[in-house]
Order: structure tokens, then sequence, then C-alpha cells
């Protein structure tokens, strides 16, 4: 886990948590801005990624050892007594939101960047044809997910840093791939549970790895007091490593506001 803290006044702080394959890494630029902007970052590698391990590499044993590891990092965001956000890409989003279905995180607001709600049904199938001809001796077989790293984007910097890098996640368990689809599930079919907490989510109208529509109509059913929703012409799952982020993050920063202004924080942006 890693702290960063903006020179300026503080107004909040930000849990910045990767998605899938990935690690804390490829958020540097998206921290940048926003300690600029006035708040204090956190993050870190969820287990089975980055440097977290190299022995579990691709692999959990249960969902909840994501919302625990998650749920820890915003424990110490709260010890900065200031308004608490989440960003969750992709995978993050999914547990960012399961976590405060269970009640163990309440912030005051979620960023689901391409929340995993779905599999986009060609990739399912895709999966499924894999897993069902070839032998799976134990939970812990790994194989290859099948997610190119040009789904993510098509910044060419981002892509090289992707091919370069070993800490990038190659192969999954079957256990996590089971625990993934099983918790997609669950949180999807119970999203009326999720209720008080402002949420934005930002969408990519042709994601390769999520249905985003889907994913859309999913997430529309929690009980949000603030519920704002974008979907963005765009094939790309990520939304800050690309070549243009500054209209997401103008509304995310909008939205970061709202949720200070109804607070009582008064900002000058």
């Amino acid at each position: 886990m890693w702290k960063w803290e903006t020179e300026n006044e503080p107004k909040g702080v930000v849990v910045i948590v990767h998605d899938l394959l990935e690690h804390h890494e490829y958020y540097d630029e998206l921290t940048v801005k926003l300690r600029r902007d006035g708040y204090h970052v956190i993050s870190g590698d969820l287990p089975g990624h980055g440097q977290t391990t190299r022995v579990n590499k691709g692999h959990i044993n249960s969902f909840e050892q994501y919302v625990e590891r998650v749920a820890e990092w915003h424990e110490l965001a709260n010890q900065y007594d200031l308004p608490t956000f989440i960003i969750g890409q992709g995978l993050v989003g999914l547990i960012a939101l399961e976590a405060h279905r269970q009640n163990r995180i309440q912030s005051d607001g979620i960023v689901a960047l391409n929340p995993l709600l779905s599999f986009k049904q060609s990739f399912m199938n895709r999966k499924n044809t894999i897993l069902t001809s070839v032998r799976v001796t134990s939970d812990e077989s790994r194989f290859n997910l099948g997610i190119k790293m040009n789904y993510f984007t098509e910044d060419k910097r981002f892509l090289k840093r992707y091919k370069e890098d070993e800490l990038i996640v190659d192969r999954v368990s079957y256990q996590w791939y089971k625990t993934i689809i099983n918790q997609m599930k669950t949180t999807s079919e119970n999203m009326e549970d999720i209720s008080g907490v402002p949420i934005f989510s930002v969408m990519s109208s042709d994601d390769q790895i999520i249905n985003s529509y889907l994913s859309g109509k999913y997430i529309k059913r929690t009980l949000s007091d603030d519920f704002r929703f974008t979907m963005l012409n765009s094939d790309e799952h990520s939304i800050f490593q690309r070549e243009d982020i500054e209209y997401p993050y103008y509304l995310m920063t909008q939205f970061f506001n709202a949720q200070l202004f109804s607070i009582g924080i008064v900002t000058d942006s």
C-alpha cells in the first residue's frame, strides 16, 4: 500500500484500485492530477497482482480477500478525517460495489469505471470453450484468460509498458475465474442492497471485456442518493489509461465537488 499526500489544502482522500491483470503503477498520472487538485491518494496492489506475491499470481481463494484489502485501504483513508472516495476500474468497480453492499465500507462516493458486472458474451463464449476443452487438474490450475492488453487501451505508451512489464498477470487460476463469475452474479442480482452512497459510473460503448449495456442496466438498480452515468463512444476498457482523459476527469471532479458541497465543503473549482 502507498500513500501520496497533496501539497495543497486537502479536501478529500481518494482510494484508487487497479483493474484485473494490472497493478497500481498504471494510475500514476491520475494520482498526480488528483494530488494537484487537492486530494490525498491511497493505492496498492490487490492479492495475486503486482508486488503482492509471485507464488499466488493470478489466484485468490475467495472474493473476501479483495473486499478485505480494499476495506483496509479505505480505513486508512478514514484516518485523515476527510471525505473519502473510491475509484474502481473494472474488477474494482465490482469490489467497491460489493464492499458497500456488505456495509464493509461507507465512502462518500464511488467512481465505477467500466465495472465488471458482466463479461462480454463473445469473451464468455471463448472462455467456456477453452475451459471445456482443457483438462483442469485443480482449482489452482492456470490458464490464459484471453484478454488482450489492447482491449484496455490503444495508447501506445501503455501498450509498451504492458509488453515489458513482468508484473502483468498473464494467467489466472480456475478458482479465480469461478470466484469472479459467481461474484458478478451475486452482486448484479442484489444491486438494490446498495443504497445511500453516491455513484458516478463511466462506461465505454464498445468495451471488449465487459458487456457495457448489461453492466449499465445492473448498476442503475442501485438505490443511490446521487447516481450519475456517462457512456463514452469508445472501445477502450481503461478510462484513465488513454490519450484523452480530460473529459472523464472533468466529469469525475464535478462529481467529487458535488459531494463535497453536499457535506458543506465549498471548493474553488
